[in-house]
């Protein structure tokens, strides 16, 4: 029988450091024997040109810190100009069973102005997400 969590999709922002929101995904990851993939998604088409970006600094110091606790890690660094459907196609590309989404706390003028990416992959995706809020420091 196939194990119903075989691949989790953690879907990351510049915003978002890694915290002990990082380390309950791993010891949920651990639980349910999954790998993790994680994924930034810088909005447009090129990179800036920089030798390293802020997108891939903040993939190593999640995957370096997800390996530190013994996960299965991938990291995937993705440009899109549709950063909600580019992780949607990505989660169902690599068979990822839940998406994990580490939100950051904007007010409500900065979700006007950049749109609210949560929202749109809930509405865009059959896969179950899971939503942590910048504060939250439990156990999932």
């Amino acid at each position: 029988m196939e194990d119903r969590m075989s691949k989790i999709l953690l879907a990351v922002s510049d915003r978002w450091i890694p915290d002990d929101r990082v380390d309950a995904i791993a010891d949920f990851a651990q639980r349910m024997d999954s790998s993790i993939v994680v994924v930034h998604v810088i909005y447009g088409r090129e990179g800036s040109g920089a030798e390293v970006t802020p997108g891939e600094r903040i993939l190593e110091q999640i995957a370096g810190k997800l390996r530190g606790k013994q996960a299965k890690v991938e990291t995937l660094l993705l440009f899109s100009d549709d950063i909600a459907n580019a992780t949607v196609k990505t989660a169902s590309e690599h068979g990822c069973t839940l998406i994990v989404l580490g939100l950051a706390s904007k007010g409500m003028l900065a979700r006007l102005i950049e749109g609210n990416v949560a929202q749109e992959v809930i509405r865009a995706t059959k896969t179950p997400v899971l939503l942590l809020p910048p504060d939250w420091k439990g156990e999932i």
